[in-house]
């Protein structure tokens, strides 16, 4: 059996890490095999911590081939990352079967959240943020669109679950 990927994108600072942490954590107290990798995690992997657009390549092109292996194993596959460019979303979707979560909130919001300064940093020009400095570019085709201002990660949890089970992946 092939694996199955859960794209959770979003701004910095809008919840993926929580969502998908708390996902992770559900879904293998049922019973079921998932495996969480966050987008800090693959920059450390590649052994890349910048943010520029070479290196935001290098790290895509990094973790398609690491879903290609991942394809064969069996697994629930749980990504949370910026993911702002169309094309990188896209290249996860044609390898394996995805769910795509996006998490939205105001930009006032995310700035307030920002407990790593990283929007402080890019307004002063010192940081390339993906999504920030280069346009997000917004997905039109998600399976789930959460407005992580308005709902708690519990309800979250819940909506994405409800939609887990509607597709038959759990």
């Amino acid at each position: 059996m092939s694996s199955k990927l859960i794209l959770i994108t979003g701004m910095p600072s809008s919840g993926k890490t929580s969502l998908a942490s708390r996902l992770n954590i559900a879904l293998r107290e049922s019973g079921i095999f998932s495996i969480h990798f966050d987008g800090i995690e693959f920059r450390e992997m590649v052994s890349n911590h910048s943010f520029d657009k070479d290196s935001i390549d290098s790290m895509f092109s990094f973790i398609e081939s690491f879903t290609k292996v991942m394809k064969e194993k069996n697994v629930i596959l749980i990504y949370s990352l910026v993911a702002h460019r169309k094309s990188h979303r896209d290249s996860l979707k044609e390898i394996l079967d995805t769910i795509h979560v996006h998490l939205t909130a105001p930009l006032d919001i995310l700035k307030d959240r920002d407990y790593k300064g990283v929007y402080k940093r890019a307004d002063k020009g010192i940081f390339f943020l993906p999504g920030y400095s280069e346009k997000y570019e917004e997905p039109i085709e998600e399976d789930l669109l959460l407005n992580s201002d308005k709902l708690g990660v519990d309800e979250e949890l819940e909506l994405l679950i409800d939609l887990l089970k509607s597709r038959r992946w759990i």
